[in-house]
C-alpha cells in the first residue's frame, strides 16, 4: 500500500509553488514562451495588414485624384494670320472644282482660248481672261457661260483689241459667280 499524505497546513502561495512538479514548471513555461511567440507573429502580421491597408488606401486616393481631376484640355494658340491662311487653303481645296470645270468645258467652243481662270473662294467668284477672233464670238461666250446652271451671274468686265498680235484677237476679261451647290 502506498503511504498517503495527509497535510492540514492552509494552502498559500508559497507552499504551492513549493509542491508543485518541475514538469509542470516546464510546461508552463512552454505555453509562455508559445503564447509571446504567437503574440510577437501576431502583431507583426497586424502591422504588415496595416501598412498594406495604408498602402492601398493611398494608392486607391491617388487614383480617385488622377481620374476625377482632369487638368483642362489646352487651347492651341494660333495666330491669327496663320489661321486665316489655314482657312483660305480650306476654303480653296472646298471648291467645287469639277462642277466648275464641267460648266466651263461645256460653255467654251473651239474658237475661244482661255488664258486664265482665277477662282476667290470666299465671294465665290472666278474671274477669268480669253480671247477670241471675233467680237460676236466673244458675247456667245458670255451668253454660253450665263446658260450653264452652275453660275448665277456671268458679267463681261472689259474687252480690248491684242495689237502687238500678227492675228489681233480680242483679249476680254468676264466674271462668273457661281451658285452654293447642295450637300
Amino acid at each position: 500500500m502506498s503511504p498517503i499524505r495527509i497535510d492540514f497546513a492552509p494552502r498559500t502561495f508559497a507552499r504551492a509553488v513549493l509542491t508543485t512538479a518541475p514538469w509542470t514548471w516546464l510546461a508552463c513555461l512552454a505555453g509562455l514562451v508559445l503564447c509571446i511567440t504567437a503574440l510577437v507573429f501576431t502583431l507583426d502580421a497586424l502591422r504588415f495588414k496595416n501598412a498594406q491597408t495604408a498602402a492601398l488606401q493611398s494608392a486607391l486616393w491617388r487614383l480617385n485624384e488622377r481620374t476625377t481631376r482632369k487638368p483642362p484640355p489646352k487651347k492651341a494658340q494660333i495666330p491669327e494670320a496663320q489661321a486665316n491662311a489655314i482657312n483660305a487653303a480650306i476654303l480653296q481645296l472646298n471648291l467645287p472644282w469639277t462642277d466648275f470645270f464641267d460648266a466651263i468645258e461645256d460653255a467654251t467652243p473651239d474658237t475661244i482660248a482661255l488664258l486664265s481662270l482665277e477662282p476667290d473662294a470666299k465671294k465665290q467668284r472666278i474671274k477669268g481672261i480669253a480671247e477670241s477672233k471675233t467680237s460676236g464670238g466673244m458675247i456667245e461666250y458670255i451668253e454660253q457661260l450665263k446658260k450653264q446652271p452652275f453660275f448665277a451671274n456671268v458679267v463681261l468686265i472689259k474687252h480690248e483689241v491684242n495689237e502687238l498680235d500678227a492675228n489681233k484677237p480680242l483679249r476680254f476679261q468676264f466674271e462668273a459667280q457661281w451658285q452654293e451647290s447642295a450637300p
